[in-house]
């Protein structure tokens, strides 16, 4: 199985220096099985919104479409985190965090007031 770093994920995403873009997009479009750990799913969020100045529902709707791919694998609570991530006010590593928590059905304990507040409006022990 092939394991993306971020650089390969953001010239996919981004197609700024186009032969490594084509590079990419070979590998991610014709291999059979392509894991993306989620520390990259992390930083290529942070650098397209700190570097490239993509906004959040236009990374979240990207990423989501590539990960639903039948060949692209990622941690399970990813999918979830993306959707937290767009429709609320706190960080992608917050809703990682969140987004675990919830698809373990554990129990969180926090001191961000911020955090607590968007995990009971999820949490389906409330």
């Amino acid at each position: 199985m092939i394991t993306l770093d971020t650089n390969y994920l953001l010239r996919f995403l981004t197609n700024d220096i186009k032969s490594q873009a084509q590079a990419a997009k070979e590998v991610i479009e014709g291999s059979k099985e392509i894991y993306i750990p989620v520390i990259v799913i992390a930083e290529t969020i942070y650098f397209l919104r700190n570097y490239y100045k993509v906004g959040k529902s236009a990374i979240c709707e990207e990423l989501s479409l590539l990960i639903r791919q039948p060949n692209i694998k990622t941690s399970d609570f990813v999918l979830l985190a993306l959707d937290l991530y767009k429709a609320e006010n706190i960080s992608f590593y917050d809703t990682l965090l969140l987004g675990e928590v919830i698809e373990k059905n554990l129990v969180l304990k926090t001191f961000d007031q911020k955090l607590s507040k968007v995990f009971s409006k999820y949490s389906s022990s409330n």
